[in-house]
């Protein structure tokens, strides 16, 4: 995670030596990240649309297999599979946020080491300095350890002289400018400030709330857009109570960490807002039709994904296990072909393997005839 935040940390230190502010910088730094993880925010986008196209295959299979959920789910899957959607296009997008942010977290927790670029023992020297100080003042400090920091930045404000034996150290920290339209980005929020209640301590409580409101209108849009994309789609309860139960998470985590998290949270679910509004009109109508078509084409030539391929050897050792034949696991699925007889199904199953062994031949340079006659054999 070191690595993550100091590349972080050399991108802030750029955009601050252009815009010496942190709140800009942090809005800069929100709008890289958001355009190098566009492609994966595209791709799951086109994803999800193209999982709406089906929507009335979908409804079938549900009315289909309503009292069988592992046949459902088999169905379902064979039917991504010969549409060429991959399930788990989203994840990696998901994993890179959580990553990003746990970057970010070290980086506004840390502003003097990745902003200021000052040196450890510097650093430390401060701390021990700041130490001596509030002993002497009996004064007690809570997370003086894990914050070291944000502690010097706020005795800087009040107290530089504290500092002023380390060479060059109040010159490098006294101008760092970590407010933003009145919010100390550097402070942490509190429902019990320490010095009462100001517009700057109401402020700092009113970022994460503030970030937590962006973060609930994104997921009534995105609830909005897939009710009317998919009328017919099976409400998802336990999921949509996690979704509502996000903005929460993210009022409580902002109350204990830094106020530059939260306001990163804000600026990065701001774009991201912007961002889903204008790829849900672009991913519509006819142009949707042509993606989805392009994008299916292009994922089948590619073959099974390595989840698609899981789930279908889950599927045949649970076939094997019951003692069925995992018919299921070599067919996809084809409108109609629960419909089929047992001849029906016996000329199809041909006919895939015959398709299977022209493959092969072509794949390793045998001819269709020596498979077929070794097959005799």
């Amino acid at each position: 995670m070191s690595l993550i935040a100091t590349v972080m940390g050399w991108v802030m230190y750029l955009f601050y030596q252009i815009i010496p502010s942190y709140g800009i910088c942090l809005i800069l730094f929100s709008l890289v990240v958001k355009l190098l993880t566009m492609p994966m925010t595209y791709k799951m986008q086109v994803n999800q649309a193209r999982q709406s196209l089906l929507a009335p295959k979908l409804e079938k299979l549900r009315k289909s297999y309503a009292n069988n959920q592992q046949r459902l789910q088999e169905e379902q899957n064979k039917l991504f599979q010969a549409e060429g959607i991959n399930q788990t296009a989203g994840c990696l997008g998901s994993i890179l946020t959580m990553v990003l942010v746990l970057g970010v977290y070290q980086v506004v927790l840390r502003p003097l080491t990745y902003v200021l670029r000052i040196s450890a023992d510097q650093i430390n020297e401060a701390k021990g300095l700041l130490e001596q100080f509030l002993t002497s003042q009996d004064i007690v400090v809570k997370n003086l350890s894990a914050r070291p920091e944000l502690f010097i930045l706020k005795y800087m404000n009040s107290n530089p002289e504290i500092f002023s034996s380390i060479e060059g150290f109040n010159e490098k920290v006294v101008n760092f400018n970590n407010n933003f339209l009145g919010f100390d980005l550097a402070g942490i929020p509190s429902l019990h400030p320490e010095n009462g209640w100001s517009v700057t301590a109401f402020l700092l409580v009113l970022l994460p709330v503030i970030s937590a409101i962006v973060q609930l209108i994104s997921t009534f849009v995105t609830q909005n857009h897939t009710k009317k994309a998919n009328p017919a789609a099976p409400q998802m309860g336990s999921m949509n109570l996690m979704l509502y139960m996000s903005p929460l998470i993210t009022i409580w985590i902002g109350m204990s960490v830094p106020a530059g998290l939260s306001f990163y949270w804000l600026a990065n679910g701001a774009i991201s807002l912007i961002t889903q509004v204008m790829l849900y009109r672009y991913l519509s109508g006819e142009r949707l039709v042509r993606i989805n078509e392009r994008e299916k084409q292009k994922q089948l030539a590619k073959g099974p994904t390595w989840m698609q391929r899981m789930m279908e050897q889950s599927a045949q050792m649970q076939a094997e296990q019951n003692g069925m034949r995992p018919d299921s696991n070599r067919t996809r699925y084809v409108d109609g072909d629960d419909g089929m007889s047992r001849k029906e199904r016996a000329e199809y199953e041909k006919k895939l393997i015959e398709a299977a062994r022209k493959r092969a031949a072509l794949k390793y340079g045998d001819s269709e005839t020596e498979t077929t006659e070794s097959d005799d054999l």
